[in-house]
């Protein structure tokens, strides 16, 4: 029924086919490794903590003017966090996908570099004969039964992202 003309291209646009289908669920972890909180965030939010478990132990009542004045500093620490959280969110947003759009330009042209290079490569044989089919799925190669390069990338594309679309939904 089906003969492998060429493995290792059947396996590599495959291998690319599946890449591009997954950039999406690729870009949140490269990302996450360079947006990160910094450490003045991190250390605002240490000294908050301490502040928060220095005014448990005021009483609101007996030192109030205390009690307010750490209050204020935790108001203030807490929305300078807030500011630096929602700059960090936004430079994230902008980050995603700058990243997200770099990566699949990327796939997509070593997809279209490897189809004009591979153009005339036969990737499988039918058995048996597809009559109005033969024509376009072996189109450019010479073969017959075949199917060539760009249809295959088509095949393999549209099936990955059927498949894959449960996971990237």
């Amino acid at each position: 029924m089906l003969e492998i003309l060429n493995g290792f291209l059947l396996v590599y646009f495959v291998f690319l086919c599946t890449i591009s289908a997954l950039v999406p669920i690729l870009v949140k972890p490269i990302v996450a490794c360079f947006s990160g909180a910094s450490k003045e965030e991190r250390s605002a939010w240490r000294e908050v903590m301490k502040l928060k478990e220095v005014q448990k132990n005021i009483s609101m009542k007996d030192e109030f003017a205390a009690y307010s004045k750490l209050q204020r500093k935790i108001n203030k620490l807490e929305s300078q966090i807030k500011e630096n959280r929602s700059s960090r969110m936004s430079k994230g947003l902008a980050i995603i996908g700058s990243v997200h759009i770099v990566l699949q330009v990327l796939v997509a042209l070593i997809i279209v570099v490897s189809v004009i290079w591979f153009r005339r490569e036969p990737i499988v044989a039918l058995k048996g004969d597809l009559f109005p089919l033969t024509t376009i799925l072996r189109y450019p190669s010479e073969m017959p039964n075949a199917v060539s390069t760009h249809m295959w990338v088509l095949i393999s594309n549209f099936s990955i992202r059927t498949l894959l679309k449960p996971i990237l939904s």
